[in-house]
């Protein structure tokens, strides 16, 4: 697939028009047969979380990084609090790239899934099975994807000096061959050395089967998530989305994949608080992108915590109408200008933003209007 940061055709050459040259873009057209659907059931609000592959104390993680219910929380710089709710700003770029990603990554919807280790698994295989990656990347993949996971109410990731002292300790402990004088600037380089250490002994005999046995992140939702407060800003009924992303030196392409499953279940200590996941977001890459992975999956948090968006994630059949949700949130986008705005100023949320179905329902109008100019033309002509 191609990998971030390279240019993409443009948007004009994946089918898309300008008004008046056609009744309406192929994109607003196949939206409109998937949620007009007869459904009485409404789609579930999603909490999304985003998580980063990190290292922590010698130890390969996953560190919750930003959250979503209807706008963004970012864990602020030192991790010791959440900044106040903002509307997301993102990079044109960054949406293109999410549709490349789309394009050529596996997309499982509707996967059965009971368990984080059996979802993987799924997942390896999918990507197995398509030739998207080698078979003995199995293992160092699932043993990445089921890493325990670090969420800001467990334990700020600002630490004292007395427990960093107690992780380096233990790490040198636990891997001699880590180099304790390499700083956490080279995490993920670090997280990749103790990936090998670790499968030059039991990790290279796993079966895939034993998936498992490598699951690092708990079954049951732990004290922290059942107490914690922000579960009472979540709507009742809520699902989640998880958005993991990260760089490992193992891989030459990125690895993405977004999984619909069947039903929402809880995926024990994945997502910071008890709200069971239907959706799963994951993006590895090679090293050198660590920003444009982090922008692609604020651009995908950002998509599934759209109203217009969230109903089409839900209802799609295929890979060709998640494309479609993006190119109509495409063509709702507004671009500023750079230089002419500060990207660090946080957009505080308006009092009021338009619902989806009042999205739909102008949509819908503006279709009507372009068939009626394009029959008078017709006349006309």
């Amino acid at each position: 697939m191609q990998e971030p940061g390279v240019s993409l055709r443009s948007p004009r050459a994946s089918g898309w028009t300008l008004p008046g040259s056609r009744t309406v873009s192929p994109a607003a057209e196949r939206l409109r047969h998937i949620l007009g659907e007869d459904d009485s059931t409404p789609t579930p609000t999603l909490f999304t979380e985003m998580d980063t592959l990190q290292i922590e104390g010698g130890e390969l993680e996953w560190k919750e990084s930003a959250r979503w219910v209807k706008f963004e929380e970012k864990v602020e710089e030192g991790g010791e609090r959440w900044s106040k709710p903002h509307v997301s700003t993102l990079t044109l770029h960054s949406l293109f790239e999410l549709r490349t990603c789309l394009q050529t990554g596996s997309i499982l919807l509707d996967l059965e899934g009971y368990s984080l280790p059996q979802i993987v698994d799924e997942i390896v295989e999918r990507q197995i099975s398509d030739g998207l990656i080698a078979p003995d990347l199995r293992e160092k993949i699932s043993f990445v994807l089921l890493r325990k996971h670090r969420h800001q109410t467990r334990k700020p990731i600002h630490r004292s000096l007395a427990d960093i002292g107690k992780s380096s300790t233990a790490a040198s402990n636990r891997s001699p061959h880590l180099n304790p004088s390499q700083s956490s600037a080279s995490g993920i380089h670090r997280s990749t050395e103790e990936l090998n250490i670790r499968q030059t002994g039991s990790l290279s005999k796993l079966h895939p089967s034993q998936c498992r046995s490598m699951n690092d992140i708990s079954d049951t939702p732990s004290t922290d998530q059942l107490k914690n407060k922000f579960m009472k800003k979540i709507p009742r009924n809520a699902e989640a989305s998880n958005v993991l992303v990260g760089e490992v030196d193992f891989l030459d392409k990125p690895f993405v994949s977004f999984v619909r499953l069947a039903q929402a279940t809880t995926l024990g200590g994945l997502t910071e608080v008890p709200v069971p996941t239907r959706f799963l977001f994951i993006l590895l890459g090679p090293h050198g992108k660590t920003k444009a992975y982090n922008e692609i999956g604020r651009a995908i948090a950002t998509l599934m915590t759209d109203d217009l968006f969230s109903d089409v994630a839900y209802k799609a059949r295929d890979r060709e109408d998640l494309i479609a949700g993006v190119d109509e949130f495409l063509d709702e986008v507004i671009v500023l200008p750079p230089g002419e705005w500060d990207p660090k100023i946080r957009i505080e949320p308006p009092k009021k933003v338009p619902s989806a179905e009042m999205r739909r329902v102008t949509s819908e109008k503006l279709r009507k209007v372009f068939v009626i100019f394009n029959k008078v033309i017709k006349k006309v002509v």
